[in-house]
Formats: structure tokens, sequence, C-alpha cells
């Protein structure tokens, strides 16, 4: 059977500047990803690494070139789906260094939240916040402000927040970044999990190597070209 793709982009191209300032930040970019796999993105400082998330997040448009996310097009030769925010907070999530949580919120109130954003009814959205908490190993958590939680439970909070909607994708930043090598390995597992049993496409740029026998495939990126290439995940 063949699995969904969660995204296909064909050519996309960014570039800042103009003249002798143009710096092509990323060239001629095709490629999918399946719902159900995990990608890290690689590349030195400067590479077009962040361009890349912000134009698959839909922050940041690129100058040409074509993406669908979840089978629905989004971007094609500059023109944008109408309702951005909205599309967003469907069909992506997004993962930062900092868990950017909501500080005078608790942990169940920051992923209740994102819910009810949507538009989902107060007592659904604290019941489904409450399961992926759970899922998450926070369930002893749940009315904890960020400033009590440890480094590593505040992002597993906002993982939570960017899976609560069921996303076909996941874009997460330096998720890691600011943990030590086990708390780092274990956001990797849980992207690696959620993959697996929400069927979300994760796709994260990083610096830490330690953790790509967890990954499906690498995007490797300079200059603003990519090359993709199998991960070490059996």
């Amino acid at each position: 059977m063949t699995v969904p793709l969660a995204i296909d982009a064909r050519s996309l191209a960014r570039h800042y500047g103009e003249g002798n300032r143009r710096v092509d930040a990323l060239k001629n970019a095709t490629f999918e990803i399946a719902r159900g796999e995990v990608v890290a993105i690689l590349g030195p400082s400067g590479s077009g690494k962040t361009t890349l998330l912000t134009v698959l997040g839909l922050i940041n448009p690129p100058d040409a070139g074509s993406l669908r996310i979840d089978g629905h097009e989004v971007l094609r030769e500059g023109a944008r789906v109408t309702n951005l925010a909205l599309f967003r907070r469907r069909y992506l999530g997004f993962v930062f260094q900092r868990s950017n949580l909501i500080p005078f919120l608790n942990a169940l109130e920051n992923v209740q939240l994102s819910l009810e954003l949507d538009d989902v009814p107060p007592r659904e959205a604290r019941g489904r916040a409450r399961e992926i908490l759970t899922s998450l190993g926070l369930a002893e958590r749940l009315d904890y402000v960020p400033a009590i939680l440890s480094g590593g439970e505040q992002q597993r909070v906002a993982i939570a927040r960017a899976l609560v909607n069921a996303p076909a994708v996941v874009l997460a930043d330096e998720p890691t970044a600011a943990l030590d090598s086990e708390r780092g390995r274990q956001i990797m597992e849980i992207f690696r999990r959620a993959a697996r049993e929400r069927g979300a496409a994760i796709l994260f740029v990083t610096h830490d190597h330690r953790t790509l026998d967890l990954v499906d495939r690498v995007i490797e990126m300079e200059d603003g070209a990519l090359t993709v290439r199998a991960g070490g995940s059996t």
C-alpha cells in the first residue's frame, strides 16, 4: 500500500537581496516526505536550513516552485492558500529550540489552548490535551506552570502542543539543542514514536549527529542546495 505524502516539494527557490548582495538561500528544492517518516536537516550555519523550514511552514514564501502538504496545494508560482493561519493550525505543528510555552498557563492549559483556538469545545479540548500529555509521561505534571518544569518536560509539553491537532507535518528547529544528550535522545524517541503511531511526518533541523540512528532520511544542505540520503534507522 502506498503511504500518503505529507510533503511534496517541487523546485522551491528563495533568495535574499539583489545584485552583489544576492544570496540564494534555497535552490531548486525538490523532495517528498511520506507520513510516518522522520527526516533530519543537516548543514553548516547559513546553508539554508531555516529558510527551508520557514518555506515549508508557510511563513516565508518562496520565489518559485510548488508545495503540496497532505495532498493540498498550498504554494504554486507565488500563489498561496488563502487562510494561512487556519491551514497551519490544522495541518502543521511547530517545535522550537525553546519551548515557547505561555508562562502563566499550566501544562494542560498550554496544550488545551491550541485546540480551543481551532474551535474545539473546551471539555473535548481538555480531554484530548490530558490524553496526549499522559502519553508523553506528564500525567503528574498537568497543573505545573513552565517555570517549575524541567527543560525536558517543557519540551515534551511543546511537542504535545504540536501533535494534539493531529497535523500531517511537524517542523522542529533544533528541538534538542538546549538539552543534555540523554534528554535530547528521549525527545527524538518521542518524535519517532509520534511519526509511527500518529502518522505525522517529522522534519527537524539539528546539529546533533548522535540521534541520526533514529531518523529515516537525512537532508544535507550547503549553499541552499539539498542532497537527500538514507538515515540510520532500521
